[in-house]
């Protein structure tokens, strides 16, 4: 489209209706420059996404597995402790 330029208080942006190319609706085609470029720029980007998740994975979600795992032992551990000191002792058995 034109710009048209205004004092600064007001600006307004006008489309272009004489514009051939804006009526005219071709099909997109790509050589095998312009693919092989596409699928370069889709495996770059798709890398970087890759390399953001796994990242974020490793900082934020590994420590919790790791803290609720330990969580988990100590629970185990207080278990085992109580169920030790609710038996009743042995003591001296008499026969």
């Amino acid at each position: 489209g034109t710009i048209v330029v205004a004092p600064r208080e007001f600006m307004e942006i006008v489309p272009n209706v004489n514009a051939e190319h804006a009526n005219t609706a071709r099909p997109v085609r790509l050589d095998a420059h312009e693919v092989a470029r596409l699928a370069k720029k889709l495996a770059f980007h798709t890398g970087k996404a890759a390399w953001t998740f796994g990242t974020s994975f490793l900082v934020l979600v590994v420590p919790l597995i790791v803290q609720l795992h330990r969580e988990e032992q100590l629970i185990e551990l207080e278990k085992e402790q109580l169920g030790v000191l609710s038996q009743p002792s042995g003591g001296l058995v008499a026969e």
